[in-house]
């Protein structure tokens, strides 16, 4: 008994055993649909290149497991046995001929690696489709050989070849005047805040919350990348998606199949300064260009149709601590873009460049020059190197010429014992001459923040009424704790109240400073406090609803021990630049939830509690004039009813999701879609019920 009990418990010390067993123990429980007891002796083979542990923790196969043999040999050996088993029926390049095309179109069973394996292996009973006895290996060759035939028919495509069977939705330019229309079309998804009000609101009433537990899969596409997270919003334009991977890597799709059309990448250099993680959020598109911004701090403008480099522009210099992780925001020829790295001694800004040729048209430094207005703040050098960057996207008013974007903490984060003063313009909103760069005005959230509660959230514009009088306002959940309403033609402070748990503030004054209690900045032995470092709401993005009159907000109820360092950092060029840290402490009030503020009162209606504990919530949320808020729980996409909050649907995608969903129609088909893990999912309803008026 003991000699079976010490290699049970040596079996689950070994991960490679743990796994196996998990498995095991959850497929005899049920728990696995889509792997039968056939497949298991295979998928617990010794480099098989599955990886176990998602598999038992989504338990998921359709979006977890990836081919393993994808190698140009692979997809060689792969087309020899295509041509002399499947060609027959499905065309020499899978075209299709007796049997269906296998490319350039959503399969009947299922698109991602695991279906297509599935198919090819055992057949489709009833059908025409038999298993052919191919072996394991030479299945996976198939499928490595149909996803090359797909990338190289989209491709040619692209080139301008018209001699392939599919062919992609043709190139339209996203002009100014539709970017300026863009809240009200429903057709395209062409920002990645849905509009220049940045509401996050999409007009589309195809799916409603009467119909939306309908909703599934339309198509699955993987991207081919290992660990890293795509926290990509697609842009989407007469059919076609853009969406960014994690390195800077930019890919065209066909948005009703998800089929690719090309790629471009480039590599970020080896001596990268990253403060945190490999990230890209997206692209913009202007006209019949593609921009994206590069980790290593570039601009590039890519062509629409095939993904060539049409040119590169240095925007700061990578070495510094400098990079672009989020997308550039296109206003008329503008293309304005934010700027990361305030975890090094750096000096935040705002940069706007011709979207023809790349020439930098104006740039707006987030911490004032000596002498200049607020300079004062900063004592001494410490404006020099304090950070206040703009790693986030902003919103814009055309009517008002005015573009809002916020900034990030001050440096060194943690300890401001050296930085004395409010440290503008670090945690605040800055309000912009689009035309110019000219700071119209500045509202600060965090004076001499030193919690790391960056201020880069993007806030929705909203037009409403106080007193009877018509107001153009803003209003954002702040990392900080606090939801403010703002004035959005003056900056003048109109309301403001706790969204979440917050131990910092005794509340806010008239003028919407914090009133900050004694005791809650960071000391070497460590300040317990409530937001977390995370915040309770962080870059993701935010939405409005113009029906409901509701912003919803997805949040972090988290707090943490705050420290800072005996002394001040060491000042280096291209080195993190931190006073300390703060550092999560477990705790019973710990949870993700989304909560419905109405920015009228500055009061929660309603929240949803979600159920992955401890996690963060950072995908963000669309919101629908079919009654609905889509948002993220850990991997699981769903769907609230958004005047009440009751959950209406969920779909465990297997991976997490990292970025907001969007909303687009192609085909008289709306489809929602995002982000999640390593691949991008497009939902939509079934046929019938997306006929129905």
């Amino acid at each position: 008994m003991g000699l079976a009990l010490g290699l049970l418990v040596l079996a689950v010390a070994i991960p490679a055993v743990r796994w196996r067993l998990a498995i095991i123990a959850i497929k005899a429980a049920d728990q696995i649909d889509g792997v039968e007891w056939q497949d298991i002796p295979y998928v617990l083979r010794p480099n098989s290149g599955i990886r176990l542990s998602r598999l038992v923790h989504y338990r998921n196969p359709y979006t977890v497991i990836t081919n393993p043999l994808d190698s140009a040999a692979d997809r060689k050996r792969g087309a020899e046995r295509f041509a002399r088993t499947c060609a027959r029926c499905h065309g020499e390049v899978a075209q299709g001929g007796a049997g269906p095309a296998l490319v350039g179109r959503s399969l009947a069973h299922g698109s991602s690696d695991w279906a297509m394996y599935r198919t090819i292996r055992h057949g489709v009973p009833g059908t025409a489709m038999q298993a052919w006895g191919l072996s394991r290996e030479e299945t996976w060759g198939v499928i490595a050989f149909l996803r090359q035939t797909a990338f190289d028919n989209s491709r040619r495509l692209a080139a301008g070849d018209a001699g392939s069977a599919t062919q992609p939705a043709p190139l339209l330019p996203s002009t100014p005047e539709m970017l300026k229309a863009a809240g009200s079309d429903i057709a395209d998804w062409l920002l990645p805040a849905g509009s220049y009000a940045a509401q996050r609101f999409s007009r589309d009433t195809q799916i409603t919350s009467a119909n939306v537990a309908q909703l599934t899969v339309r198509w699955i596409h993987q991207f081919n990348i290992a660990d890293q997270i795509v926290e990509s919003v697609p842009i989407v334009v007469g059919g076609r998606l853009y969406v960014t991977l994690p390195n800077g890597a930019v890919q065209a799709l066909d948005s009703a199949t998800g089929a690719q059309i090309w790629q471009y990448t480039r590599p970020p250099p080896a001596d990268i300064r990253l403060c945190c993680i490999t990230t890209n959020r997206g692209v913009a598109v202007l006209g019949k260009r593609v921009y994206v911004g590069t980790l290593d701090a570039h601009l590039l403008a890519l062509d629409a149709a095939t993904g060539e480099l049409l040119w590169d522009q240095t925007v700061a210099d990578y070495r510094e601590g400098y990079s672009i992780t989020s997308a550039p925001l296109p206003v008329g020829d503008l293309l304005i873009t934010g700027i990361a790295g305030g975890d090094f001694p750096t000096r935040g800004f705002v940069s706007a460049y011709d979207a023809a040729t790349g020439a930098l048209r104006w740039r707006t430094y987030t911490i004032p020059a000596p002498g200049e207005a607020g300079s004062d703040t900063w004592p001494a050098d410490s404006a020099r190197h304090g950070g206040a960057t703009t790693w986030g996207i902003g919103a814009y008013d055309p009517e008002l010429g005015l573009l809002y974007w916020g900034t990030g903490n001050p440096a060194p984060d943690y300890n401001a014992v050296n930085r004395a003063g409010d440290n503008l313009y670090s945690c605040s909103l800055l309000a912009l001459d689009v035309a110019t760069g000219r700071l119209v005005w500045h509202f600060q959230f965090s004076p001499r923040d030193d919690h790391d509660w960056d201020s880069i959230q993007t806030p929705a514009l909203i037009d409403t009424t106080e007193g009877g009088v018509p107001k153009k306002e803003l209003a954002v959940a702040n990392r900080n704790g606090f939801f403010y309403v703002l004035d959005r033609e003056t900056g003048k402070f109109v309301r403001g109240a706790p969204y979440a748990k917050q131990t910092w503030a005794s509340g806010l004054s008239a003028d919407g400073r914090p009133l900050r209690l004694p005791g809650t900045s960071p000391t070497p032995g460590g300040a317990y406090v409530y937001p977390s470092t995370t915040g309770a709401a962080n870059w993701w993005f935010q939405s409005y609803s113009p029906l409901t009159g509701l912003q919803y907000v997805d949040v972090l109820e988290r707090g943490g021990m705050y420290f800072s360092s005996e002394g001040p950092p060491r000042v280096e060029s291209g080195r993190l630049f931190a006073g300390s840290a703060g550092r999560y402490v477990e705790g019973d009030f710990q949870y993700a939830v989304v909560r419905a503020i109405d920015p009228a009162t500055a009061k929660v209606r309603w929240e949803h509690r979600n159920g992955g504990v401890n996690e963060l919530p950072r995908g963000g949320l669309l919101s629908t004039a079919g009654n609905l808020v889509f948002g993220s729980d850990t991997s699981k996409l769903m769907a609230l009813d958004a005047m009440s909050g009751a959950q209406l649907w969920s779909f465990d995608t297997g991976g997490q999701i990292s970025a907001a969903p969007v909303s687009y129609r192609v085909g008289g088909r709306q489809y929602i879609t995002v982000a999640t893990g390593q691949m991008l999912i497009g939902f939509a309803l079934p046929d019938a019920a997306a006929a129905k008026p």
